[in-house]
């Protein structure tokens, strides 16, 4: 099939058929899935002068990895990769072809024995932030960003822009069920937040999925560093609820006895919040309540104890006034 893509003539071309038969017998093999790989490589250096090379492109990715669905799916095939292989994002994303940015994305993910992921996986980023056209996506393409958005990491992502990044979270909507490694996705949460100016755009759910998170893997956030302005900015944008899933994240990940953060700090925020929700001194007093039961052996901060006594005492003079 290579040498066929290397003198495929224009006039007297039985690649399409060929590969199109392919796809249709839905024959999954490793074998099938490396050398269908192989020919990518080999239609991207003959890109400019192979007829229909796109069309070959995609009926070649498709044949590799259109029956992978579950993207940490551990893969026999040894993929070996090829300078020409990093033509594939551009053309491949310029498609608009969703299953085929998942086959692409399938490709570049996928591990075995023989390999890893590829650090070339680091381009997709800059497209992926633009697929904003293609929601609502596919279940299998979804996940298949998911799972690449964890393995790219949030740096990359930084450098090509947190906005459309963000609008991306936005479009995914991702929850628990999503992952299988919660720690990278807390921690990629949790750099968005602690280093953004944009994170007034990123939607509740992903504040709430990260007060999730924090519940399970606080003890592996802490070594972030902690910004006292995103409590401020929240409160001046009158962000009640994602001020509220704030204060229990600090509180989890950085409680005054960490010497991060200040009783009065929380005091402050607490009373801000009482005013405009009344309830929630009581929500969050059940949500560090369970926290500590699960992964503190009960020890509920003291200092947690302290401010929540305060804020009540306080908000109960001032409902007298």
């Amino acid at each position: 099939m290579a040498q066929a893509i290397y003198t495929s003539h224009p006039l007297c071309n039985p690649l399409p058929e060929l590969l199109e038969r392919l796809c249709n017998s839905r024959n999954q093999s490793k074998q099938l899935t490396e050398r269908a790989y192989e020919w990518c490589s080999v239609i991207c250096e003959n890109y400019s002068t192979l007829e229909g090379a796109r069309n070959l492109l995609l009926l070649s990715l498709e044949i590799g990895f259109r029956c992978i669905d579950n993207p940490r799916q551990r893969i026999e095939a040894k993929l070996v990769y090829t300078e020409h292989h990093q033509k594939l994002a551009n053309i491949v994303f310029s498609s608009e072809d969703g299953e085929a940015i998942a086959d692409l994305l399938c490709a570049w993910t996928s591990w075995s024995d023989s390999h890893t992921s590829y650090p070339q996986l680091e381009m997709c980023a800059e497209y992926l932030i633009c697929l904003h056209h293609l929601h609502p996506f596919s279940s299998r393409l979804r996940s298949h960003i998911i799972y690449a958005i964890e393995l790219i990491g949030y740096q990359q992502f930084e450098q090509v822009g947190v906005e459309g990044f963000i609008q991306l979270l936005n479009d995914l909507q991702v929850c628990a069920k999503d992952l299988d490694y919660e720690l990278k996705w807390a921690r990629l949460l949790l750099d968005i937040i602690q280093s953004s100016e944009k994170i007034q755009q990123l939607s509740l759910s992903s504040w709430e999925f990260l007060a999730e998170l924090a519940a399970d893997w606080s003890y592996g956030l802490g070594a972030r560093t902690y910004n006292p302005q995103i409590m401020i900015s929240l409160e001046d944008a009158k962000e009640w609820d994602k001020l509220k899933c704030w204060i229990g994240v600090v509180w989890m990940v950085w409680p005054p006895e960490s010497g991060h953060t200040t009783e009065e700090e929380f005091e402050h925020m607490l009373l801000s919040l009482f005013h405009q929700q009344p309830s929630v001194l009581q929500k969050l007093e059940e949500q560090i309540e369970q926290w500590s039961q699960a992964y503190q052996q009960n020890r509920i901060p003291k200092s947690f104890k302290q401010v929540c006594k305060q804020a009540h005492d306080k908000a109960a003079q001032q409902a007298i006034l």
